[in-house]
């Protein structure tokens, strides 16, 4: 699953990254999120609009547009255990 397709609320753990669509792979990594790392989707606009996302190991959020959350590979926190 992406960060475009996870739930709103659930702690989840980047496991990967897809070549995105329109670039911006070493955005990612320049936004503070890692392979490793977990998340929070605090927010998601519908459709088509952007994420909002919360790395709670530094509480930074940060908000992507869906062609760069397309491209981070999630899992749930509690599969990666």
């Amino acid at each position: 699953m992406t960060l475009a397709d996870a739930t709103v609320g659930r702690l989840l753990k980047v496991i990967g990254r897809n070549a995105p669509r329109h670039g911006g792979g070493e955005t990612i990594a320049g936004l503070g999120i890692h392979v490793g790392e977990e998340v929070i989707v605090v927010r998601a606009a519908p459709v088509s609009g952007p994420i909002l996302v919360e790395v709670p190991s530094s509480g930074v959020r940060v908000a992507m547009g869906r062609g760069m959350a397309e491209a981070v590979v999630v899992e749930p926190a509690d599969a990666a255990a």
